[in-house]
């Protein structure tokens, strides 16, 4: 027998279809003025229909900047981020939900607390920690004299690569795995890193796919960091590479919406790939034990 829709369930329909379509046209506006020409957008631009389409703004795009030099970049900064994430996230998170250590509920609470801290906030202590870092960029053993882990792979990957948030999804995910499994495999002779590494992981791939998104799509998008630890050109990320097409004079909107949509094209075919991993694990996060 099909179930009928009641006059409540139409209503939510409608509008999360509407939400939907509120999400999509910022994209939609993006991907069309891409197509304009530099005088037809300065002309019309709240025009839908470019007349004529410009489909080389997006080769001019790759022209224009060093598109390859930046993607390296931005994948060497993101890749590194999320994997030190998967590496250590998980492994703080088990020891959260499954070890007992003295003070473990006050550790978890202070991890906790430090989602509330303002990113802003830690910019300058961790850029001083970055420039002051010992025997790295011409540097002491005092941290004097070069310029550290700035304008270096390291100095934009380490700060970030481990957060608060991404041990939180870990530890509730590894919560709702039942123990009984676990104690079955002590019981068999396994040692604690052997159950965590056979048993755990491979049942907690939803949360580690959430994990690594979020990881991924942070580094990917960011701007304010690469523009403060960067400090030449050759090391620039795609979203520094943006730059180039607004200045003080004329922003170039049709050849910056094409490098946009190149930008963000990568994330939302894995975002696609991936989601319902990505739902699947986040979901989990809403419990707290």
């Amino acid at each position: 027998m099909k179930k009928k829709f009641s006059g409540y369930d139409l209503i939510v329909v409608f509008f999360l279809i509407l939400v939907a379509l509120l999400s999509i046209i910022p994209f939609v506006w993006s991907f069309i003025s891409s197509l304009k020409t530099i005088e037809y957008n300065f002309q019309h631009p709240l025009s839908w229909i470019p007349r004529p389409i410009a489909f080389g703004n997006y080769a001019e795009v790759v022209k224009k900047i060093p598109f390859a030099r930046y993607t390296i970049n931005t994948l060497i900064y993101a890749g590194g981020k999320t994997i030190i994430a998967l590496l250590l996230c998980p492994l703080a998170g088990h020891a959260f939900a499954r070890k007992q250590f003295k003070g473990k509920e006050l550790f978890f609470i202070f991890v906790i607390s430090l989602m509330m801290v303002p990113y802003q906030v830690t910019i300058i202590p961790v850029f001083l920690i970055l420039k002051m870092f010992p025997l790295a960029g011409g540097n002491n053993i005092f941290g004097q004299g070069g310029t550290g882990l700035l304008n270096t792979y390291w100095g934009l990957i380490l700060p970030s690569a481990v957060t608060p948030l991404n041990i939180f999804l870990m530890r509730q995910y590894f919560y709702s795995i039942p123990k009984s499994i676990e104690e079955a495999a002590r019981i068999d002779g396994a040692s604690s890193f052997r159950i965590y590494w056979q048993i755990a992981l491979p049942l907690a791939k939803p949360a580690l796919t959430a994990v690594g998104i979020f990881s991924f799509q942070g580094a990917w998008n960011d701007f304010i960091w690469p523009l403060i630890v960067c400090r030449t050109k050759d090391m620039y990320t795609l979203q520094l590479g943006l730059q180039v097409f607004q200045d003080e004079t004329q922003s170039q909107w049709p050849l910056l919406m094409a490098a946009t949509i190149l930008v963000t094209l990568p994330m939302l075919i894995i975002f696609i790939i991936f989601q319902q991993y990505f739902f699947k694990g986040v979901s989990f996060a809403g419990s707290y034990r």
